[in-house]
């Protein structure tokens, strides 16, 4: 068995660009609905980290002063859009300086790619402003689907190019020890049960963490 994780960001997407895999989501959807919940009609300043397909980013950027990390050049053959402030960056070195500091920071499905995601939390804390916010988008790997297909003796479908995992919980606590607070969970379901207990019933769990007091 090999080293996990994905050793060529370039052919990852060369493969993703090939079989059309980067199409536009409920779950981006709904980072947008929840990143405009949270920032209102106020000028802002927003950090997308892991631009991927762009989906995020370029709606955001039409409301906000918007910031993309990259590692991949290949992806940005799909943007059509001003890339001028998207910036080849691996998040595995934390964050660049931004200054002054940032309203909001989103971080989705990127967490669990890094090897080191406390490290990771600790820039986005140094490059938030006083109650600046973080959303943390992670997949769900307690989704009931993945619990019955255990329980059935099947290792459940978690991609190999995760280095590190968190179930929510987990996730939730790992973020509140590097100084945010939990404002607020959801899920890009729109099902009651999903809604109720996401943790159980959703494939990704969008979590909204504010920056804490000193």
């Amino acid at each position: 068995m090999g080293k996990p994780g994905i050793s060529d960001y370039d052919e990852y997407w060369d493969d993703r660009i090939e079989r059309k895999h980067y199409q536009y989501t409920d779950v981006h959807r709904k980072i947008v609905e929840v990143a405009k919940g949270v920032l209102g009609n106020e000028q802002a300043r927003v950090l997308d980290c892991g631009v991927g397909p762009g989906h995020v980013y370029r709606e955001l950027s039409k409301l906000y002063e918007a910031y993309g990390l990259e590692i991949s050049e290949k992806v940005f053959s799909l943007y059509r859009f001003d890339t001028s402030r998207i910036q080849i960056w691996d998040l595995n070195n934390g964050l660049p300086p931004f200054d002054p500091p940032l309203d909001l920071i989103i971080a989705s499905r990127i967490i669990h790619h890094l090897a080191d995601p406390i490290g990771f939390l600790g820039h986005v804390r140094t490059n938030l402003r006083k109650k600046g916010w973080f959303i943390g988008v992670i997949p769900n790997i307690c989704y009931y689907h993945h619990r019955i297909k255990f329980l059935l003796g099947q290792f459940p479908p978690i991609s190999g190019a995760h280095v590190n995992f968190q179930t929510g919980p987990t996730f939730e606590k790992m973020v509140a020890s590097q100084g945010f607070a939990l404002r607020q969970l959801t899920t890009p379901k729109k099902t009651i049960r999903a809604k109720f207990w996401p943790t159980v019933f959703s494939q990704d769990l969008i979590y909204v963490f504010q920056k804490s007091d000193p």
